[in-house]
């Protein structure tokens, strides 16, 4: 065993091997995990990621490095400051501002943190609203929670995360966000960008940027560094939100580290230690008691499948860490069912626990509607003759269906779901087409918004009795009547009453939402 060395001794390291980033060092008896290397200046050049009895593993942050200079210990593990000071700013995979507005300054802490002791934690009680109708109603995320979004390239992943961190700007108490772009290319990059600052979405989120053409290093620490960034926020008592786009990528990174450093492969090539990996990152997402401040840190990972394979080695391994998945389906995308999410495979094993009282009340009964839904419209195909009862059931069934349906970027709050939801669950819109619907009913939440903000703050406040309900028919029989025009002559295919006539929308009353 190595003598420690005294506190005038300074250890040298040389490097052995290196290509593309990384490297194996000779000497450096007494390194430790995730130790940060200097070169003979003093400035930071690596990291530790393994070692031997006979040398050292380590990524680097810069791929033009010259091999001939002697590496030296920090003896300091690899730490980024812990600092509101992120928030409205990009930075690189090692935490560095990229955004030319200036340095971030705060009390150094450790990336690779442990996660909060099972003591220091509190049940997930409170909803984190997503704006996205599908997921708020029936696979709703809470404050704390860890949920998956997996499923194919181009299905809408990003999308349903983007959209997420875009609604925290109408969601109080505030959500402070960060989100990871981690083996991306750099175009999707500068379009999450670009919507970030139309959206003026920066006044609470931070982008950590690692795409694909960033050293390994930087692709390798990017998860860890949002990670750390967010917990400032969950540590001082408040609520934060981390997207890491996408783990699947970021497992291939650190496969082919492994690869460069020799280490044995195991299934589909990863190294055996990826699951750990992944553990560590997403066991810190947690709702903190009250005695550590209350704050919360909410996690969603994405994974991208290969032709719908969900039991793949990295799919498996992060199904199994997280409390749920949202898996999209490209069979309901080709359909045009957007978002495209399986809900018979989608899970969150936190459920209605956290959802708003009133939005559980209205919703609760959603997934057995739509199964009866499904079955009574495999009888109307087969029979010549259905009901009344049993038609007027398949139709509001796929007015549900479509009231599903939403478009890129077009965030509901969850107080307009409870007023859309019970609306046509009582059956005030069975006299409309479904092929109009999607128009409908943009029409109604610019007609509630601009003239029944009362109602929202009511429902907000938690508040449905029967004098809300009553409300709600009000405004839709208002706003019938300011919006539908009847007539016998002209027959539009667009919203029919049981009396033979049909409805017209007046397009012109109000403007509608894009």
């Amino acid at each position: 065993m190595q003598p420690k060395p005294s506190s005038k001794t300074r250890e040298i390291g040389h490097i052995s091997s290196y290509y593309c980033g990384v490297g194996k060092i000779t000497g450096l008896p007494h390194v430790f995990l995730h130790e940060t290397l200097l070169d003979e200046n003093g400035s930071k050049i690596g990291l530790v990621i393994g070692f031997d009895e006979d040398f050292v593993e380590a990524v680097f942050f810069k791929e033009s490095l010259d091999i001939q200079q002697p590496v030296f210990r920090s003896n300091k593990i690899f730490s980024i400051p812990f600092s509101a000071d992120y928030i409205g700013r990009v930075v690189d995979g090692t935490g560095k501002p990229i955004d030319s507005l200036g340095t971030i300054e705060g009390e150094q802490m450790p990336v690779f943190r442990e996660a909060p002791a099972i003591i220091d934690r509190k049940p997930v009680e409170v909803a984190i609203s997503t704006g996205i109708k599908l997921i708020d109603t029936t696979l709703p995320i809470g404050r704390g929670q860890r949920e998956l979004i997996i499923g194919d390239r181009k299905l809408g992943k990003s999308t349903l995360a983007i959209d997420t961190v875009l609604n925290q700007a109408d969601v109080d108490p505030e959500v402070y966000c960060v989100y990871v772009v981690c083996g991306q290319k750099k175009k999707q990059l500068e379009d999450i960008l670009d919507l970030f600052r139309a959206q003026n979405t920066f006044a609470y989120s931070v982008v950590v940027a690692a795409t694909a053409d960033d050293s390994f290093a930087a692709q390798y620490l990017a998860p860890f560094v949002g990670s750390t960034i967010a917990e400032y926020f969950r540590d001082n008592g408040k609520d934060a939100l981390v997207v890491y786009d996408d783990l699947s990528k970021h497992a291939k990174t650190y496969r082919d580290i492994s690869l460069l450093l020799e280490r044995a492969p195991g299934r589909e090539a990863y190294p055996g230690d990826i699951f750990s990996l992944h553990a560590k990152l997403l066991e810190r997402p947690a709702k903190l008691s009250k005695e550590n401040g209350g704050g919360s840190l909410t996690a969603l990972p994405i994974i991208e499948t290969e032709e719908g394979d969900i039991s793949a080695f990295i799919s498996t391994n992060i199904i199994s860490i997280t409390d749920g998945q949202i898996y999209l389906e490209r069979g309901l995308f080709q359909k045009g069912y957007i978002p495209a999410v399986n809900v018979g495979l989608s899970v969150s094993r936190i459920g209605s626990k956290v959802q708003p009282e009133v939005l559980q009340e209205v919703t609760g009964g959603i997934r057995l509607a739509l199964s009866q839904h499904q079955e009574l419209q495999k009888l109307a195909q087969l029979e010549t003759k259905v009901s009344q009862e049993a038609m007027k059931k398949v139709h509001r069934g796929e007015l549900t269906l479509e009231l599903l349906k939403q478009g890129k970027h077009a965030k509901v709050s969850w107080e307009y779901q409870v007023i859309l939801f019970y609306a046509v669950q009582q059956g005030y819109f069975d006299e409309i087409e479904k092929e109009k619907w999607s128009y409908a009913e943009n029409l109604l939440l610019e007609f509630v918004k601009t003239r029944y903000a009362d109602v929202l703050m009511k429902i907000k406040a938690g508040k449905f009795d029967d004098a809300v309900k009553e409300k709600i028919r009000e405004i839709v029989e208002d706003f019938k009547q300011n919006f539908y025009q009847e007539s016998d002559e002209d027959k539009p295919a667009g919203i029919k009453s049981d009396k033979t006539k049909t409805a017209n929308i007046k397009p012109d009353k109000v403007k509608t939402r894009r």
